[in-house]
């Protein structure tokens, strides 16, 4: 029994050596900051309002996995 692909979204793209949310100006460093000086992704996702809280979790397992 074969089982089903499922898709996944992609929330960070490389860009000239560095990592950003795919379609923003924001950094994943800047995330990341925010994530290792405590803020939980709900406050993040308020300070940054152009990202999803989707996108600031994302971000964030993207940085745990790699």
């Amino acid at each position: 029994m074969k089982l089903a692909s499922i898709p996944t979204k992609q929330y960070i793209e490389q860009r000239e050596e560095e990592y950003w949310l795919e379609g923003t100006r924001i950094s994943l460093d800047s995330v990341v900051y925010s994530f290792l000086n405590g803020e939980s992704p709900e406050s993040i996702a308020q300070n940054f309002p152009l990202l999803s809280l989707e996108q600031v979790y994302g971000a964030i397992a993207f940085y745990l996995a790699n």
